[in-house]
């Protein structure tokens, strides 16, 4: 019997390696990196991390206040905030934030035409899964409110009157280590608020605050 011609042979084995190769490396190569990515991100608790916060606070003796029926609708603004957190080992970090809220558009229903609050606060973060890089926490303090009204007189005349509350906090969240230098979070937190003096005719601005975070860590 004749031999096969070797043109009709079956193609080598190396052939179909370097197929499979070729249809799989970039799944390979994806996973390296991504398991490279994994291990450039940080702890949560080991960073310093600045943070910025936009969300809602929505005192409720605004919703009782019959001047000021319909919350949201007299024209309150987001909530904004700034917060620098520095851990102080193991667990345990301290934040200090300033925040920013306000209501306007209130002078057909009532004199005080705007009010705005400063939040200036010093929290402890507990975080609970410190060793890894997402990690939910607790979070409590207390700080120092300061309160801006805007009057409109009956002449027209406009006054600014400004006075300083103070304020408690008691919240908790989660942060996300998503790369080396960036991260996310989310806090829900209440605000126990007074003002020894009525701020546009309310003492308590009590309520409770939801806001979304983009972390830096430095």
């Amino acid at each position: 019997m004749e031999k096969p011609d070797r043109m009709h042979r079956r193609p080598p084995a190396f052939g179909r390696t370097t197929v499979f190769t070729r249809l799989f490396l970039p799944v390979h190569l994806f996973a390296i990196l991504s398991a490279a990515g994994t291990g450039a991100c940080r702890t949560i608790s080991q960073s310093v991390s600045l943070g910025l916060l936009v969300g809602n606070w929505q005192p409720h003796s605004l919703n009782d206040e019959p001047r000021f029926t319909g919350f949201g609708a007299a024209g309150a603004t987001p909530f904004f905030g700034i917060g620098l957190t520095v851990p102080l080992g193991g667990d345990i970090g301290l934040r200090c934030s300033v925040g920013y809220w306000s209501l306007r558009d209130v002078k057909k229903i009532e004199k005080v035409h705007s009010l705005t609050l400063y939040p200036v606060a010093l929290d402890f973060k507990y975080w609970l899964v410190p060793d890894d890089r997402i990690s939910a926490y607790v979070q409590y303090g207390g700080g120092v409110v300061w309160g801006v009204e805007n009057e409109t007189t009956p002449l027209g005349d406009k006054i600014r009157l400004a006075r300083a509350g103070w304020g408690v906090n008691l919240g908790a969240g989660v942060d996300i280590a998503v790369t080396r230098r960036w991260g996310a979070g989310m806090l829900f937190q209440y605000h126990f608020v007074r003002f020894k003096l009525p701020l546009g005719g309310v003492d308590d601005f009590s309520g409770p605050k939801i806001a979304g975070e983009l972390l830096l860590f430095l």
